[in-house]
């Protein structure tokens, strides 16, 4: 057993000084997500980190925290395993007025019953009363950048969770560097306090393969451009709309195959609509709706070119997926797409109808730079393994601890 000093006593704040045994205990908080699914990106990594520590055999016990009785279907086999260093603990939601203070509370009791050395938070909740180090994984810092959510930005809870990351949380993952350097500038966290581990995924590879016939009514001579269909306004899916509608007169069979379903409200969906009546775009638009991850592999095997025209990201995991599949990728060459895409695919100003109108047209036209990019991203995807993203945040831990 050895003595261990949080990196807080170093910064000034409040020291916790701790006995931590060869293994450590760890709680990871996936209570926040317990309602979410698999099309959610903060809810996939946060499955798919648990799945990779669980796979790392590390010296260390962990403790999964949930708002369920039972762990969600994703996670149940690795608590199945025996003697693997696993367990899970509830607590349950509370819906009552001031529930969100008294969590503070609640987390502080579980995190000291079972004998928790730190916790990791995968969400935005931060107990203030936490009596071990805490680390805490931030995806990006599109509340403080975009006025859409200003509001949200005035919120007690928000104002909280900020001050809190500033001046009780030990270390903080970023997703990438955009979000690192968004952190540092808008919240003046210090680099030395900042670890940024890439996000993975484990969506099959390999060739592209025909499916015969093509789903969703779509004809296997229709050039086909894949995008999320997610409305909320960054994801900038009306500047691809107009960019389709100036590409119709070049290629009357082309297709919009939109998969997913997110930020939709009765508003958006409507303004969508009217905007799609317009450009004359009726029979172009296809809307998949929800679907399994096995039918989006295959629908990014199958797209002529995957279109990401979001203005900004903290990571932007389906780029990943697209370059997992070896499709042809657009994204706009800004924040985070840029950094993850790199030279792997095609980079424009996505804001601008036109300019993505001409990269698309471009890629269309040319089915051998289609190719070569699909290569190119496939390889360049290989090096965002599952491993390596559990392994550097297992070290994050050991770090905070100061184990290693």
């Amino acid at each position: 057993m050895c003595l261990c000093v949080s990196r807080r006593a170093k910064c000034g704040g409040w020291p916790k000084i701790m006995r931590v045994k060869s293994s450590p205990v760890i709680a990871l908080d996936f209570r926040w997500f317990d309602g979410l699914n698999l099309g959610c990106g903060q809810y996939r990594y946060s499955v798919d980190l648990i799945r990779g520590l669980a796979r790392l055999q590390a010296e260390a016990e962990f403790v999964l925290l949930g708002s369920r009785p039972e762990p969600l279907p994703e996670l149940q086999d690795i608590f199945k395993a025996p003697l693997n260093g696993w367990r899970y603990r509830q607590i349950p939601r509370c819906q009552t007025k001031g529930s969100y203070y008294l969590d503070h509370l609640r987390y502080a009791w579980v995190l000291k019953r079972e004998r928790v050395n730190l916790l990791h938070a995968l969400h935005t909740f931060i107990p203030l009363l936490s009596p071990c180090p805490v680390v805490a994984t931030q995806h990006d810092m599109m509340f403080e950048l975009f006025p859409d959510y200003t509001e949200a930005c005035r919120s007690r809870p928000y104002r909280i969770h900020k001050w809190l990351s500033q001046n009780r949380v030990d270390h903080i993952i970023c997703i990438s560097e955009t979000t690192a350097a968004d952190l540092q500038n808008l919240w003046g966290i210090p680099r030395n306090k900042i670890s940024v581990i890439y996000l993975a995924t484990e969506r099959p590879n390999g060739p592209v393969m025909n499916q015969s016939p093509p789903p969703f009514g779509l004809s296997s001579n229709d050039p086909i451009l894949l995008s999320p269909y997610n409305l909320e306004p960054r994801k900038n899916l009306a500047s691809l709309l107009q960019a389709v509608a100036r590409l119709c007169p070049r290629y009357n069979n082309l297709r919009l195959l939109l998969f997913g379903r997110a930020a939709v409200t009765e508003e958006r969906e409507r303004e969508f609509n009217n905007l799609v009546r317009e450009l004359g775009l009726t029979d172009r638009v296809v809307r998949t709706g929800f679907i399994t991850d096995e039918e989006l592999t295959g629908l990014y095997k199958m797209a002529t070119i995957f279109v990401f025209p979001s203005l900004y990201e903290g990571f932007g995991l389906p780029v990943l997926e697209a370059m997992v599949a070896g499709a042809c990728v657009i994204a706009r060459d800004a924040s985070a797409m840029a950094e993850i895409l790199g030279e792997a695919g095609e980079l424009v100003e996505t804001k601008a109808p036109e300019s993505l109108a001409n990269a698309i047209l471009r890629l269309l036209d040319d089915p051998t730079l289609r190719g070569r990019l699909g290569h190119t991203a496939r390889e360049r995807a290989a090096k965002f393994t599952m491993r390596r993203m559990a392994q550097r945040t297992y070290e994050a831990y050991l770090a905070t601890l100061n184990l290693q």
